[in-house]
C-alpha cells in the first residue's frame, strides 16, 4: 500500500466524532429591552409601519424569524407597496427555510422596484437553496449588472455555475470575486476544488495556500491540500496538511469521508 493511500485510510479511521463547527443558537429573550420599546409603540399606534418593521428587524437578529414575518405581514398590511419590506420578510422566510415563500416576496419587491439589486441576489439564494441553480444563475446576473463591484454575488454565481458543470464560467466568476476581494477564503478553496476536478493540482494547491493565508484556521482547504500534494507524490507536505486539519479539528466521519471520494463541495 502506497503512502498516499496509508494517508488516506489513516483519515477516515482517525477522524473525529461530532461537528467541530457548531452554529451558535440564541434564545430569543421576550424581555429584550428594544423589542418591549416597539411593542410598547405599538401597543399605542397600532398602525405605525415602522414600529413594526424595526420589531420584526430585531426578531430576525435575534433568529426568531415567524415572529419576524409576523410583523413584516402587518407593516406590510400598512403599507403594501414597499419593496424593502417584501424583501426583508422574502429573507425572513428564507432563513426560515422556506424558500417559495421567499421567491414569491423577492419577486413582488422587483415588481415594486426593478433596481433593487439585493432582491435579484436574495432571489438568487433562494433559488440556489432549492437546487435551481441555471435560474439562480439568472438572478445573480442581473444582480451583478446593478451591483457590479460585489464580490458576494460573483462568488454566488461562481458556485452555482460550479454546481450545473460550468466550470469555465465559474473559474472566471472566482478569478472577478478575488479581483474584488482577495480576502475571501472560500472563494479560492472552490475555485481550487475546481482545478483539482481538472486534475490541474499545482493551480489547485496555489489556490489552497492563499484559502489557508486568508484563513489560517481553514481546516478543509488543509485537508484538501494535502490530498492534492499526495497525487503529485509529495507525501510528507501531504502529512503535514494532513496533521494541521487535525490539529484545527476536522468536521463530522461523513463529511471527511465524502472530502476523500470527491463529493463534499
Amino acid at each position: 500500500m502506497s503512502k498516499f493511500y496509508f494517508i488516506l485510510l489513516f483519515i477516515s479511521l482517525s477522524v473525529l466524532p461530532g461537528k467541530v463547527f457548531s452554529q451558535r443558537t440564541q434564545n430569543y429573550d421576550k424581555r429584550d429591552p428594544i423589542i418591549v420599546e416597539y411593542s410598547d409603540r405599538i401597543k399605542i399606534s397600532p398602525n405605525l409601519e415602522q414600529a413594526y418593521y424595526k420589531r420584526a428587524s430585531e426578531e430576525a437578529e435575534n433568529k426568531d424569524y415567524e415572529m419576524a414575518i409576523y410583523d413584516y405581514t402587518r407593516a406590510l398590511e400598512i403599507n403594501p407597496a414597499d419593496a424593502e419590506l417584501y424583501n426583508n420578510r422574502g429573507i425572513a422566510y428564507s432563513k426560515n427555510t422556506q424558500y417559495n415563500e421567499a421567491i414569491a416576496d423577492y419577486t413582488k419587491a422587483l415588481e415594486i422596484d426593478p433596481e433593487l439589486a439585493e432582491s435579484y441576489y436574495n432571489r438568487g439564494i433562494a433559488y440556489s437553496k432549492k437546487g435551481n441553480y441555471s435560474k439562480a444563475v439568472e438572478d445573480y446576473t442581473k444582480a451583478i449588472k446593478l451591483m457590479p463591484d460585489n464580490a458576494e454575488i460573483y462568488y454566488a454565481r461562481a458556485r452555482a455555475n460550479d454546481a450545473i458543470g460550468r466550470r469555465g464560467k465559474a473559474i472566471s466568476d472566482y478569478d472577478s470575486t478575488n479581483i474584488l476581494d482577495s480576502r475571501l477564503a472560500q472563494a479560492y478553496y472552490h475555485r481550487a476544488l475546481v482545478y483539482n476536478e481538472k486534475r490541474d493540482y499545482d493551480k489547485a494547491i496555489e489556490d489552497y495556500s492563499k484559502a489557508i493565508e486568508s484563513n489560517p484556521k481553514y481546516a478543509e482547504a488543509y485537508i484538501r491540500r494535502g490530498l492534492a500534494y499526495g497525487q503529485k507524490k509529495k507525501y510528507r507536505n501531504c502529512w503535514e496538511d494532513v496533521k494541521r486539519a487535525f490539529e484545527l479539528g476536522v468536521v463530522t466521519e461523513e463529511e471527511n469521508l465524502n472530502i476523500i471520494n470527491g463529493n463534499n463541495q
